[in-house]
């Protein structure tokens, strides 16, 4: 973990960035961030575009979503990537690079299955999506424990979590809008395999890398059934004595209005936008206003800390459901298609920066996978099991209020779980969580 700031200045902050700044972790976290994000949506909203393209129910559809369920399930196997040893790879790479690689290669070859066995054989198919679920979910534990153990001060709280999501960023803008192009002019199958060869990138970040200082301390493999499994999930409670259930509970809701937006690219398709408009729109105004998310996030973190980061991120991550559901009564508008993207795009990369710069201030080094891994799956796996039925919710409301106004009906309500989760943060705040560590 982190050591607290003694109320630094701003002038201090600045430049333990600028020193930051001239280490190569940053830079190799654009690369790796970028790795992350490409597996992601392939496995949830973009691959319902594939699904929808294919005549199939939106019920079908968000069901299948729970594939991505495996990235909620990260602390069952977190544990033994903490601390089991790869053969051949561990005395190459080390514990969190070997991971990486072997993960990296899944990916591709899963992404490479389903597109060579397509929708239309749907058991396979799943199979082979989830087996990329798994494998990006055992990238991204391996990834965020190289991450944390390379976080040593506040400028490396605020510049990490930043390159990180803006590599994350651009893998994004490449799976949930470039492809849309890809797709439209040389099919789905061709496009997920161009995708799959992209995850050179991350590996070639992965062989750049090198052992993390906490790594190289902690050279012991774990011998005992106590000591792989039960002793990393018992450290976590015993370090955070009185407020390990306030944090989990907090983490379970703070991004739960965002995960209920999986629809949207359903509710673009169904309001007539085109594929080539959405692409546009996405690639440039999306892609704008995610970069300024993250630098915000990153800048926000630096001026007002992470205390004041995090509430602002739980205060305006739920306003992109408020835009979605103006957007479906907008019949395709342009002009509030792009407001829309400019809001979710905003208000999510400050909240996803303070969630990760919270999650790296709340892990302990001892086991920092499995700390990570388990408040990542305690925020992830809550949103990953109800959008499941989002698709459900809204079929079963388009019958009474036609499907226009299902999809506002459905994206107001998602909008308001927000509220429950800003009376979580004061109470972190009045029980003196983030000036731990």
């Amino acid at each position: 973990m982190i050591a607290s700031d003694t109320k630094p200045t701003l002038k201090s902050r600045l430049a333990a960035v600028k020193q930051a700044l001239k280490q190569p972790t940053s830079w190799l976290l654009l690369a790796l961030g970028f790795s992350c994000a490409l597996p992601y949506l392939l496995v949830g909203g973009t691959l319902a575009f594939w699904l929808r393209a294919e005549h199939i129910s939106l019920t079908l559809i968000s069901f299948t979503g729970w594939v991505s369920l495996l990235y909620g399930f990260k602390f069952l196997w977190a544990p033994f990537m903490d601390k089991a040893r790869l053969p051949l790879l561990y005395g190459w790479l080390g514990q969190r690079r070997s991971y990486m690689l072997l993960s990296q290669i899944g990916i591709a070859l899963g992404l490479v299955g389903m597109a060579a066995i397509g929708p239309h054989h749907m058991g396979l198919f799943l199979a082979a999506a989830t087996f990329v679920a798994f494998s990006a979910a055992s990238q991204e534990i391996a990834v965020d424990a190289w991450r944390v153990e390379q976080t040593a001060n506040a400028a490396d709280q605020a510049l990490n979590p930043s390159f990180w999501a803006y590599g994350w960023r651009g893998g994004i803008l490449l799976t949930d809008s470039l492809i849309l192009v890809l797709s439209k002019r040389m099919g789905w199958p061709l496009s997920y395999t161009a995708i799959a060869a992209l995850l050179v990138i991350g590996v070639t970040a992965t062989l750049l890398a090198h052992r993390t200082e906490v790594e190289q301390h902690h050279t012991a493999a774990a011998k005992t059934f106590r000591e792989l499994i039960v002793d990393p999930f018992v450290s976590f409670f015993q370090e955070h004595k009185g407020t390990a259930g306030l944090i989990l509970l907090t983490l379970a809701l703070y991004r739960l209005p965002d995960y209920l937006t999986n629809l949207a690219g359903t509710m673009y398709v169904d309001t007539g936008i085109d594929p080539d408009a959405i692409a546009a729109m996405r690639a440039g105004v999306g892609l704008w206003a995610s970069l300024l998310g993250v630098a915000a996030g990153g800048t926000c973190l630096l001026v007002f800390g992470l205390q004041r980061t995090f509430i602002l991120g739980a205060l305006i991550g739920p306003v992109s459901n408020l835009c979605f559901s103006c957007m479906s009564v907008a019949h395709g508008n342009l002009s509030v298609f792009g407001l829309t993207l400019l809001a979710d795009n905003l208000s999510n990369g400050i909240a996803e920066t303070a969630l990760i710069a919270f999650m790296t201030r709340m892990t302990g080094r001892d086991h920092t996978l499995t700390h990570y891994a388990l408040m990542y799956s305690v925020a992830a796996l809550t949103g990953k099991i109800l959008k499941g039925f989002t698709g459900l919710a809204v079929d079963s409301l388009a019958p009474s209020l036609g499907l226009d106004n299902a999809y506002s009906a459905f994206f107001m309500i998602t909008a308001a779980i927000g509220l429950p989760c800003l009376i979580l943060c004061w109470c972190l705040r009045q029980k003196g969580v983030f000036s731990e560590r």
